[in-house]
């Protein structure tokens, strides 16, 4: 040990007296090894911590699948979450769930707080207990049960200020007052969402927007959440799920759910997080490919001044040290760099960190607890190791391998390069190279995949668009008359508010990922019945709607305000749903007529496709419905108007205020808002993969500099005898440029390959670009060629300025 303590001593006084080498070195490898540890920390909290509940590992989603598209993750009906129940052996126990936005009421105005309804079971399911107070009883589950509420840890210190007499207190939501009985414990999290529930109450089988024969036939709402038995199987399970499942088609054949629908389970861990995991193990390879490319940079760094210490290292072979005894020594001082390196990269990684929660703040599950502790540091060690080993020890193994008579000669000349030593350099640069065009390659299709994305029509215009939604309490409008009379007077008065342009109503925003389905049977085909006919998208609007978000009137006409409740039952299609349904025919006057209320409705108007659930989904049949024909307790109003925001909202909160001053509005927005959360995700991947492949083509610059200046110099008597001998100074500069050329053409090469072979593993990430495409890969190629060519433009400079009779007596 004390052997090692004095290498350790020694590399510090011996890097101490070089501190511009150690300083860029260290900060090579702290921006390396910090991105490293940024991007670990997230998969870290994503992948590799546990949830934070008892025995996380038995926790399992269920949610139903589409048998017909092999869709999955759609909630289930309370009429199947019931049967699971009831019928289930492998599961202890299984919880249910969905969230909505409430009123509460307090002494200056009604306040919208977000708010969770569960079953019975579903804080046992986590094995979670109240920090105060208890939670549900089974009497308080079942239909006319008592009002009760359990408040979240945030919730009770913001409304309560953390009082300990909160419990017994009253909440009024909705017009009904709820009592206080529990308190979470401040670490319960469910569901990762922003913003999280604030107060949960029992009786999942009420929904604020669904009709109780709507419920009890099969409407599908719930997320549900179960816990395996010790010792049971996710595959044996999963077989009791089918069998469950085929024995309910069987009993409940009449129900919307039933023909179509089977259950699939999934770790609950994998149903948060899955679909991420591409896209983090992407960011995991680039900033892998950075570290490598940090190694050879720093590699190189080594060699090059190891020439000032070939004499230091001959007399100490001279004096008896053996090479082993040399490649510990400078392995050491590899080591002492890359932990000095990774100390600032783990700086670097706390400074990095609160904007990574940032950039997926709500958009990505559990990256909110993305952080720097234990296993991070640990990870940050282990790698600052590697990386020591990985760049220090070839070019130790090299320097303290050279024949002592051949370091002393070259050391007294200094006027050549080792072949061996020349040769490492270069290959070292080669391999920047060709890891930089990786990650640039890699950059270029995220970047155009982006474009892509962004060039999308996503049916409408979000520019100066505010979405204000609303959700009618059914204790106050029972009656689908009371709230289509509430959204009309609305819909008049944000009319009136100066500068609105246009306003309407819509049940769903665009890319809110929101809808209603409905089985119905196009006019011209055979119905087969509920369940078996198609399935179609719908949503609700207001006349008005689609002039306020400009989506393009293709055929026919929008609703008007003649379209109401009593008249012509009327519907607006999609154009994907015209040309699938009606395809070379007009659909205009065709009837759709739904398999659950056989009401046939004429097709009056065609409008483009809109994205409800993403931008790079592919358009599917929609169908629009005068809300006042089929009023729905909870619209958006959207305001198309040129007055700014900050004015705009406390005007449309002053009429909604008039007509229903106990009504809380939350969550207002504007659509360009929605439209970048909807792509929060690939713009993530997007700038982070740039970010590495702007810094790995930097650095592959500064190491083709670095040995083309270096072969400059230790070529200058070279240089200086082809000159005597009639070598023109394009001659020379046409020599230093070769060469750097030939190096980076050969980095090019390998690069090249393996972009290729990388490309297959992002193509699923990629939206109308293919991963091959040829564009990518040339610019890419185009832009490091010439950043390694004026990388060796200042070397050949400095090359043709030598005077050939300094240069003969340079030595």
């Amino acid at each position: 040990m004390s052997v090692f303590y004095q290498d350790g001593r020694f590399a510090v006084r011996m890097l101490s007296k070089n501190l511009s080498f150690a300083s860029i070195a260290i900060l090579t490898l702290a921006l390396g090894i910090g991105a490293n540890t940024v991007i670990f920390g997230g998969v870290n909290a994503l992948f590799l911590n546990p949830l934070p509940y008892r025995d996380p590992s038995r926790l399992v989603a269920i949610s139903a699948s589409d048998a017909g598209t092999g869709t999955g993750g759609i909630p289930l009906s309370f009429t199947k979450f019931t049967q699971l129940e009831q019928q289930s052996r492998v599961f202890e126990s299984l919880g249910a769930y969905y969230t909505t936005t409430l009123g509460l009421a307090t002494e200056r105005e009604a306040e919208a707080v977000n708010a969770a309804r569960v079953s019975l079971n579903f804080f046992h399911t986590f094995g979670m207990v109240t920090a105060r107070g208890r939670d549900f009883l089974p009497e308080e589950e079942v239909q006319g049960g008592r009002d009760v509420v359990v408040i979240s840890d945030g919730f009770w210190h913001s409304h309560f200020a953390g009082d300990e007499h909160a419990l017994g207190k009253s909440l009024v939501l909705d017009g009904k007052a709820s009592t206080i009985i529990g308190i979470l414990p401040p670490s319960f999290r469910f569901p990762f969402q922003v913003p999280e529930p604030d107060v949960w109450l029992p009786r999942v089988s009420e929904h604020p927007l669904l009709k109780p024969a709507q419920i009890q036939s099969g409407a599908g709402y719930l997320l549900v959440v179960a816990r395996l038995r010790a010792g049971e199987t996710d595959a044996h399970a999963q077989a009791e799920l089918n069998a469950i499942s085929l024995q309910y088609k069987e009993q409940f054949s009449t129900y919307a759910d039933a023909p179509r629908y089977g259950l699939t389970l999934t770790g609950l861990q994998e149903s948060l997080v899955g679909n991420l995991r591409s896209s983090f193990l992407v960011l995991l390879a680039a900033v892998g490919l950075l570290l490598l490319i940090t190694c050879a940079n720093v590699a190189n760094l080594l060699l090059a001044r190891a020439t000032t210490r070939e004499k230091e290292l001959a007399l100490r072979k001279v004096l008896g040290a053996s090479p082993a005894r040399l490649i510990r020594q400078l392995v050491t001082e590899s080591l002492v760099l890359s932990f000095v390196g990774g100390t600032l990269g783990v700086t670097l990684a706390l400074l990095l960190m609160p904007l990574i929660r940032s950039l997926g703040s709500g958009q990505i599950p559990r990256l909110a607890e993305a952080k720097v502790d234990g296993t991070v540091l640990f990870f940050c060690l282990v790698l600052s190791a590697i990386t020591g080993v990985l760049f220090g020890l070839a070019p130790a193994v090299q320097i303290a391998g050279r024949r002592v008579h051949d370091a002393l000669k070259e050391g007294s000349r200094g006027s050549s390069i080792g072949s061996t030593r020349a040769r490492s350099r270069a290959a070292l640069v080669v391999s920047e190279i060709a890891i930089a065009l990786v990650l640039m390659t890699a950059a270029g299709l995220f970047v155009e995949s982006f474009a892509h994305l962004l060039g999308v029509n996503p049916g409408f215009t979000p520019q100066q668009l505010t979405a204000f939604p609303i959700t009618l309490p059914t204790t106050r409008y029972a009656r689908p008359e009371r709230q289509a009379e509430f959204f009309r007077q609305l819909l008049e008065q944000a009319r009136t508010v100066p500068g609105v342009q246009a306003a309407g109503m819509v049940s769903f925003l665009p890319l809110s990922g929101g809808r209603r389905l409905s089985y119905f049977c196009p006019e011209g085909q055979i119905c087969q019945g509920l369940g078996k006919d198609p399935l179609i998208a719908f949503w609700q609007v207001s006349d008005g709607y689609f002039e306020s978000v400009k989506t393009p009137l293709l055929r026919g006409r929008v609703f008007t305000r003649s379209d109401v409740a009593g008249g012509l039952p009327v519907a607006i299609i999609s154009e994907a749903g015209a040309q699938r349904f009606w395809p070379n025919q007009n659909p205009l006057g065709k009837h759709i007529v739904g398999s659950r209320d056989h009401i046939a409705r004429e097709v009056v108007g065609v409008v483009s496709d809109v994205k409800f659930s993403a931008l790079n989904a592919a358009d599917t049949e929609q169908m629009y419905l005068p809300f006042e024909q089929l009023p729905y307790p909870a619209m958006s109003l959207v305001v198309r108007s040129t007055v700014k925001l900050d004015a705009l909202i406390p005007m449309v909160r002053g009429k909604i205020a008039q007509l229903d001053p106990t009504l809380a509005v939350a969550n207002v927005s504007t659509m360009e808002e929605i439209v970048r959360t909807s792509i929060a995700q690939p713009r993530l991947i997007t700038e982070l993969v740039s970010m590495f492949a702007a810094f790995a083509l930097l650095l592959a610059a500064i190491g083709i500099y670095g040995v083309m200046a270096y072969s400059v110099t230790a070529r200058t008597r070279e240089m200086g005898i082809r000159m005597s001998l009639g070598a023109s100074r394009q001659d020379i500069f046409r020599l230093v440029v070769g060469q750097g050329a030939r190096l980076t053409l050969a980095g090019v090469i390998l690069g090249l390959l393996g972009a290729f072979a990388l490309a297959r593993l992002i193509a699923t990430l990629l939206f109308g670009v293919r991963a091959t495409d040829p564009r990518a890969f040339t610019l890419a190629a185009a832009i490091l060629f010439v950043t390694s060519l004026g990388a060796c433009y200042i070397p050949a400079r400095r090359a043709i300025r030598v005077d050939p009779m300094v240069a003969l007596r340079y030595e």
